[in-house]
């Protein structure tokens, strides 16, 4: 049987209502200018949240909202790299991190600007593995929430450590 595990992740968020209080605009790590904020118990960072599934899928660690119950009044915008943090240290002793594969689906804002910025943040937050941002638009359709949202999806490789 190979050490290896793939895992697969997803999260999406809808931009935060109009007259809600507006928050950042977080992904991956970086504060992204924007005339909207996403709508979340936490602080809405959709990649490190489709990070930290994927993740958890490679290790059967079940998913985020088991340690982080949206319900749960400590879960209030907490930083998603405090859930970053949680899910690399319930890993790391069976487990090494190889590769995290992240497209980011948005029809705004304009991330490229951005890319490299939040290739490192999330090296900063899941060193030492390959790491890959991909952003692709919607083309205008009505997919993953239309243009009123921004959709994640992740696959992870990761080792298991004998």
């Amino acid at each position: 049987m190979s050490n290896l595990r793939v895992g697969l992740g997803f999260d999406i968020h809808k931009f935060s209502k109009p007259g809600k209080k507006k928050k950042d605009l977080i992904l991956a790590g970086v504060k992204i200018p924007a005339s909207f904020s996403l709508d979340a118990v936490s602080d809405g960072d959709v990649v490190i949240h489709a990070v930290c599934d994927a993740l958890c899928g490679c290790c059967s660690l079940g998913d985020i909202g088991d340690y982080f119950p949206p319900q749960a009044r400590a879960c209030q915008g907490i930083n998603s790299k405090v859930i970053a943090a949680l899910i690399v240290k319930k890993l790391a002793k069976k487990f090494k991190i190889i590769n995290i594969d992240v497209t980011i689906v948005a029809e705004q804002p304009r991330l490229a600007p951005y890319k490299k910025a939040m290739t490192g943040a999330l090296a900063d937050t899941f060193p030492d593995c390959a790491l890959n941002i991909k952003i692709k638009s919607k083309e205008g359709l009505d997919i993953l929430g239309g243009s009123r949202a921004i959709a994640v999806l992740v696959a992870a490789l990761v080792e298991k450590v004998v």
